[in-house]
């Protein structure tokens, strides 16, 4: 399973990078899943709905089903991405993940709006994309050049997927 990481600054335009490249991945028959971290606090499911009933009630899982989605829901001390991204193992060709700086894997780095190029980079940070090349070593991609990430991200992750 392939996990790849999509980090940025605020605005950097992380979420528009993510819609490409899930457009572009999707449309070559590979099958997309994605995570989307956020620093906020706040919950996803709708105070007075059911779901949202249940676990305000105490349950620590709630899953929500209807003909078009299914949703979970869980105290994120109880479930982690890792488990559900497990429990979907094999349905999925590769995990893109927005927002989240902290885990170990590859990342591509957005550069649009970035105030200062770091000194040095992580060792993560396979690619960048954006208006600032900020190192002569990692492959850069101008800021729409989202045809050619993907291509990118299919040679260096995916071509044993294909």
């Amino acid at each position: 399973m392939v996990i790849l990481g999509v980090v940025g600054a605020k605005n950097s335009g992380k979420t528009t990078v993510m819609e490409e490249l899930i457009g572009r991945l999707k449309n070559t028959g590979l099958r997309v899943a994605t995570v989307k971290h956020t620093s906020h606090r706040h919950r996803f499911d709708t105070a007075g709905k059911d779901s949202y009933r249940h676990r305000h009630a105490g349950a620590g899982l709630t899953i929500a089903v209807s003909r078009e989605e299914i949703a979970v829901f869980s105290q994120a001390d109880i479930v982690s991405v890792p488990q559900v991204q497990d429990l979907a193992r094999g349905q999925f060709d590769i995990w893109l993940v927005e927002g989240d700086r902290q885990s170990p894997g590859p990342k591509i780095l957005v550069t649009r709006n970035m105030a200062d190029p770091p000194d040095s980079l992580p060792e993560n940070i396979i690619a960048t994309i954006g208006q600032k090349r900020i190192n002569e070593t990692i492959p850069h991609f101008e800021e729409s050049d989202y045809s050619g990430l993907a291509s990118f991200v299919i040679g260096a992750f995916l071509k044993e997927e294909r």
